[in-house]
């Protein structure tokens, strides 16, 4: 398509090629509707993440079509999640999961989900493209493609775009909360010792809670090693956060003997999460925000990508229930607020109470281990993560 003065016509546009945004284009196959899916990155392309993809995405993934989720149980470029350890001052814990889970990077499932996209759907789909200078009337939304050469009009506009959202811009300023922050680096080491292919690790350390560090298997002998930590307490305590992972690596006891011979992979990257702990508004005229652009992350555990790919399903549902209305208001897109405090927000904001607990009277921690002796209450606690 040439440079022209004639505005593609679209009934939904979705910025954002993510896990978010390609589960609202998967979700919207059957609608009869004509779908744009806009990415600024040539596919496929790494996203900075702890790579483990929860029971949630699956759970997703397969209500939108069970042929979904099979292509995924049978992709070969992750591990199933059968159990996460979890270490605390020389203590351990296990925990078995009975829902399914997998450790895949995002460079591999980014683009599972947009070849799904691709083969499932009519969705016209955009990448290598940036978009800018958004304008709302009464009946579309018109934008543009940073080359010039594009221009669009939509009658429903989705963020997917990430935490530095260009379409939330449209709803509320992007000022950050750190206290509903997070900042976390991550890094690929080869040759990790003891690594069980179906087994995570979480690592506690009494300094630095309620934040851990991350063990993460993938094929080719290779983890993702991160460790993140709410931004208000890394601002408040002056921490380093690449000098105390480092530190972690080679201090804790299971940790330098498992990456004694360990090699890195790469570079050590940072990225932030916004934690959905302090739940806005989400949508507004015409416009409805998922994933990190509607800051969905789980403040207790780091999840982001199953809270945006359910994120993603409820804005198709809300879309459908727009287009059919005929109603692009507000008022209308309220529903889909409601529909993610209901289904996501009350319990990022349990986990966020959790979280704060944690970080007040860190002793809990050692005491919820104690606790974890007793099955039946082991059982409970595990259903809180």
């Amino acid at each position: 398509m040439g440079c022209n003065d004639i505005p593609e016509f679209y009934d939904v546009a979705i910025i954002g090629a993510g896990p978010a945004g390609c589960a609202c284009a998967l979700a919207l196959k059957d609608a009869g509707l004509k779908v744009l899916l806009i990415d600024k990155a040539r596919f496929p392309r790494d996203k900075v993440c702890g790579d483990a993809i929860p029971g949630r995405a699956i759970k997703v993934l397969k209500s939108i079509s069970s042929e979904f989720g099979a292509a995924f149980a049978n992709f070969p470029h992750h591990y199933k999640t059968l159990q996460t350890k979890i270490f605390l001052n020389g203590q351990e814990l296990c925990f078995t999961w009975v829902q399914e889970a997998y450790t895949c990077t995002r460079l591999e499932f980014d683009n599972f989900l947009i070849n799904l996209v691709k083969q499932h759907s009519e969705t016209t789909i955009l990448t290598e493209t940036e978009i800018e200078e958004i304008e709302q009337d009464a009946s579309f939304i018109s934008f543009k493609a940073n080359n010039k050469c594009h221009s669009f009009r939509t009658k429903l506009l989705v963020g997917a775009d990430g935490a530095h959202s260009i379409v939330a811009k449209q709803i509320k300023p992007n000022i950050i909360d750190r206290k509903h922050y997070g900042a976390s680096i991550r890094a690929y080491y080869k040759n990790v010792a003891d690594m069980n292919a179906n087994t995570t690790e979480i690592y506690y350390n009494k300094e630095f809670l309620p934040s851990y560090l991350w063990v993460f298997p993938f094929p080719g002998n290779i983890a993702n090693v991160g460790f993140g930590m709410v931004s208000s307490e890394l601002v408040k305590r002056k921490i380093n956060l690449k000098k105390t992972f480092l530190h972690l690596l080679k201090n804790t006891p299971e940790l330098s003997t498992k990456f004694k011979d360990a090699g890195l992979r790469g570079n050590i990257d940072g990225f932030g999460l916004p934690f959905g702990s302090n739940f806005s508004k989400i949508s507004g005229n015409r416009i409805l925000l998922t994933g990190d652009a509607a800051a969905l992350i789980d403040p207790m555990n780091g999840d982001g990508i199953g809270n945006a790919m359910l994120s993603g399903k409820l804005a198709a549902l809300q879309i459908i229930k727009c287009i059919n209305e005929n109603d692009f208001t507000d008022r209308c897109l309220k529903q889909y607020d409601k529909m993610v405090l209901d289904e996501i927000g009350k319990e990022l904001n349990k986990h966020y109470r959790m979280q704060k607990i944690l970080t007040q009277k860190p002793i809990l921690l050692s005491l919820i281990f104690w606790l974890c002796k007793f099955e039946p209450i082991k059982r409970k606690i595990q259903q809180l993560l």
